[in-house]
């Protein structure tokens, strides 16, 4: 009798034995979605494969029961899409039951009886003759070399793998535009990845400029129902190309010819909680099982890429220079040691226009004379601006005056923002919230001093230096309600705004020609983070919000103001220097066998009583250690020579060492042998599920490989 094993969403590394009636034969294949008896209840789960036996691993008999039914005509999962979340399962040590069930547009519940899966209709079948060829533009000779070669590559039919390496305002989309439509012409379809949904507005315009209808999207902002509808649309092969964000990777084409990942480098394709994979690292594997060609595109790609093409891994193509030769922003650095500012205060000169400018030379307490003058300068010519500041909220900082009290979150180890919008006291980490009016609950004192401006504070300031000017914020606050972010860089690309005041939300991807002047308020937020890649980050983000200046026909201009001007990362950023940058980083990074010169796994414990979690983290811990033992005694028996030493880091609490009321501890794993580190941290794993390692009840245990979030 013919057996299949399938895999259920429950947190569970393995899959169940199940028989298959004979009726049931033809639709029970692999990655066919059916109802089985699971426990005292039927539960939907997904065929992994056929299998022959039924034996337990330890060779005892057990009972098989059959399944109940195949759900749909047709597997969800192609054999691609198939073998690509079984890859997931494996690298990322995830069960697969979930990682399928993640791969759905929205999960697995209620999927099987939606309306998308059973009435959906596809588009038109795939015909060349329906192609829109669009505006065209004259590419640069660096633009041609480059599609050039991926289209060479297209035609072999095989996979390829391409760092696109552009300064920002080089003509990535273009370029990005004319392969999707060799791909298209070669009969094959494209996947494209970004990292932020407000990026995919942009390329998803671009796109149907040049595609027409044939361009579907897929992201979390979507309402579920549009999400499955377009899903559906793809697997039936109604779209040429899918634009989405990071879950786009499982996105059902048929004929799957190119992977595009723009913006390559940003963290935000790391998932962090739930089934932790890179989309990045994903998409790469998704292209090679399919054959296709996969393109990462950046102005500032990450290390990791950057030494693959150094490796052989990618094929590295350069756009060195901006469209029509236009040259790259000026970046000025601010010593915020050397200036004296003060919010603007006192007497102030009979001339409006001197009391401004008299303002402007002593600064403020957030705007240096240098920022203020920059932004001047180019309202008055009529110009746009952007000021970024990765710090939403008012002040992050509440102290009590009297004494010294700083207003904390009860649930996690973070002091509350102040917002002026609402006038409430949050935490940015679970939305505790409550009103700022009254007095220090340590001493009753009705006097507090406010520390560390976020935006809402800068917009206020703005305001009382340039009273005429339009201005937009762009956060997380201001972007909450459905389409408040599309809605706000569309007024800002109609010129509708003069100032678009934001966090990271603004510092990529964006194209907006009017914008010649970019303020950075503070560089030095991602620069002292207790994280090794904290000078990569600060270096791509002061790149990337710079390259929004200058655009269009003017030249552009950037002032960047830090309490630390001599740091590598900002002197690399000022000269637009990513080769030096990256010597540097990289000489730091292989003398201390961090990625990607090593690689990382960390086990994550969080429990809401402390002395369990610290237990449990013990208990962690000498699980590891002791399959370090186990591998170290077998590849000594095998002859097998290792790289290094496995380090383990740790069993020390998590820098957020509460969050939403539960104490976090951390182990850390860093080898820079990867079969080695990914060998242990799996037999640890499976003692700690055996039923004589399991953990404390209460103690929740997560596992990240190859980890971004160090907080």
């Amino acid at each position: 009798m013919p057996f299949v094993r399938v895999a259920f969403p429950v947190p569970l590394r393995q899959t169940f034995v199940y028989s298959v009636p004979d009726a049931l034969l033809d639709a029970a294949v692999p990655g066919a979605e059916v109802r089985c008896p699971f426990g005292a209840r039927e539960r939907r789960g997904f065929v992994v494969e056929r299998t022959d036996t039924a034996e337990r691993p330890d060779g005892k008999p057990i009972a098989i029961k059959p399944i109940a039914g195949v759900v749909g005509d047709l597997p969800l999962f192609s054999p691609d899409l198939l073998r690509l979340c079984l890859w997931i399962a494996d690298y990322y040590l995830a069960p697969i039951g979930r990682v399928l069930a993640g791969a759905l547009p929205g999960g697995l519940e209620g999927f099987g009886g939606s309306r998308a899966r059973k009435g959906a209709s596809a588009a038109p079948p795939f015909t060349h003759a329906e192609a829109n060829p669009g505006p065209r533009v004259k590419l640069t000779a660096a633009q041609r070399g480059a599609v050039d070669e991926i289209e060479g590559a297209l035609g072999a039919g095989a996979y390829a793998g391409f760092l696109l390496h552009g300064v920002t305002g080089s003509g990535k989309t273009e370029v990005y535009l004319e392969i999707a439509q060799a791909c298209r012409r070669a009969g094959r379809r494209t996947l494209v990845l970004v990292p932020e949904i407000a990026l995919a507005h942009q390329i998803v315009t671009a796109f149907r400029t040049r595609f027409g209808d044939r361009v579907g999207v897929l992201h979390s902002y979507l309402a579920v129902g549009d999400r499955r509808a377009s899903w559906q649309r793809a697997r039936q092969g109604g779209v040429d190309v899918i634009v989405g964000a990071r879950s786009a990777v499982f996105a059902p084409l048929p004929g799957l010819g190119l992977v595009i990942v723009d913006e390559e480098h940003d963290a935000a394709y790391k998932q962090s909680e739930q089934i932790r994979y890179h989309g990045r690292d994903t998409a790469l594997v998704r292209a090679r099982l399919a054959n296709a060609i996969a393109v990462l595109g950046s102005a500032t790609p990450s290390l990791e890429s950057f030494v693959n093409a150094e490796r052989g891994k990618l094929r590295k193509l350069s756009l060195p220079e901006r469209i029509d030769g236009r040259p790259l922003p000026v970046v000025e650095i601010v010593d915020l040691n050397d200036v004296k500012t003060e919010a603007p205060a006192g007497d102030a000169p009979a001339d409006p226009k001197a009391a401004k400018a008299a303002a402007r030379r002593k600064g403020s307490a957030l705007f240096s004379p240098a920022l203020l003058d920059g932004l001047a300068a180019a309202l008055a010519r009529g110009d746009q601006a952007l000021v970024f500041l990765n710090r939403r909220g008012h002040t992050r900082v509440v102290e009590c005056e009297d004494c010294g009290n700083v207003l904390r979150c009860p649930s996690c180890d973070v002091s509350l923002t102040y917002h002026s919008s609402d006038e409430t006291f949050r935490c940015h980490y679970c939305d505790y919230h409550a009103p700022a009016a009254g007095a220090c609950p340590k001493c009753g004192s009705p006097f507090f001093r406010h520390k560390g401006s976020g935006t809402q504070r800068a917009e206020r300031e703005l305001k009382q230096h340039f009273p005429a000017t339009r201005i937009l914020r762009l956060d997380s606050d201001s972007a909450k309600p459905r389409g408040a972010q599309a809605k706000i860089l569309a007024q800002f690309g109609a010129r509708e705004a003069d100032i678009l005041l934001g966090t990271q939300m603004i510092a990529k991807g964006l194209d907006f020609h009017g914008v010649t002047f970019v303020g950075v308020v503070s560089a030095d937020g991602s620069l002292h983070m207790p994280d090794f890649r904290a000078g990569e980050r600060t270096f791509q983000t002061l790149v990337q919000v710079a390259g929004r200046a200058g655009r269009g026909r003017l030249p552009g201009r950037v002032v960047v103001q830090t309490r630390a001007p001599e740091h590598p990362s900002l002197t690399s950023a000022q000269a637009h220097d990513f080769a030096a940058f990256a010597a540097r980083e990289s000489a730091f990074r292989q003398d201390l066998g961090y990625p990607p010169f090593g690689r990382l796994v960390a086990f994550m414990l969080s429990a809401g009583d402390e002395d369990k979690v610290i237990a449990a983290a013990e208990r962690v811990a000498e699980a590891v250690r002791g399959a370090r033992v186990d591998y170290d005694a077998q590849a000594k028996e095998r002859g097998a020579e290792s790289v290094g030493a496995l380090d383990i880091l740790g069993p020390a609490p998590a820098p957020l060492a509460r969050l939403r009321g539960r104490h976090r501890w951390r182990i850390t794993l860093k080898d820079r042998d990867t079969r080695r580190l990914h060998a242990v941290a799996r037999h640890a794993l499976e003692q700690l599920e055996s039923p004589e390692g399991r953990l404390a009840p209460g103690v929740q245990l997560a596992v990240d490989v190859d980890p971004y979030d160090v907080l």
